[in-house]
């Protein structure tokens, strides 16, 4: 009883207005698992150097990819959830654009995206439940492949990521799901490119489209 008298007031010194807390223990469905395919669609800033020269006009090209995706969340309350994404690591590749569009493919890399966000579902329609959120977005470069840049390099990033989607419901347990995600990741890079050395930084910023099916258990 005590805890529970404490949690209430964390909830609303944090977020302010009245709210209903409900402990996880008596939520029946606590666990949400969402199974799909996401879409992936990198932005194409660039900023590069070429032999310690910045490259005026520089930008990237990518092909949008597909690829399955998971989310297994823990609601603490009907109205909050913690929630982690993860997707099969995808292979991609990097053209030019911009002032360096005829140096064609650049290099090509396999990734794996992740997230670990927040979300809250304000409205708990019986088939219509709409949810936003916040977190933490990781970005592992599995490998790297040479193409137009020799000797390739990418660092994995941190960084924060928003979303918004909406569950459903076809039934208390199943239902659909749509979510987009927007992830604030750079990568440096690193290489060789006709003999000079290259440096640079790639503000992928990637937007994830994703759907599929819903459970909760």
């Amino acid at each position: 009883m005590k805890s529970r008298i404490i949690m209430s007031v964390l909830v609303v010194l944090g977020w302010g207005g009245s709210v209903t807390l409900a402990n996880a223990q008596d939520l029946e469905t606590p666990w949400i698992l969402r199974l799909g395919v996401a879409n992936i669609q990198n932005s194409n800033d660039l900023d590069l150097s070429v032999g310690g020269a910045p490259v005026p006009g520089a930008a990237l090209h990518f092909h949008q990819v597909y690829t399955p995706m998971a989310e297994i969340g823990y609601h603490f309350t009907e109205e909050w959830a913690a929630v982690a994404t993860v997707g099969f690591p995808p292979a991609t590749s990097a053209y030019g654009g911009g002032s360096i569009a005829a140096y064609g493919k650049l290099e090509s890399f396999t990734y794996g995206p992740t997230a670990l966000t927040v979300q809250y579902q304000p409205f708990q329609w019986d088939f219509f439940r709409p949810y936003v959120g916040a977190g933490l977005s990781y970005m592992i470069i599995f490998s790297t492949h040479a193409a137009t840049v020799q000797n390739p390099g990418l660092t994995n990033d941190l960084a924060p990521v928003v979303e918004a989607g909406a569950d459903f419901a076809l039934d208390d347990r199943y239902g659909l799901f749509v979510e987009a995600k927007k992830a604030f990741l750079n990568s440096d890079a690193t290489g060789t490119i006709g003999g000079f050395p290259l440096t640079g930084t790639a503000h992928i910023a990637p937007w994830v489209f994703s759907l599929g099916v819903s459970a909760r258990f």
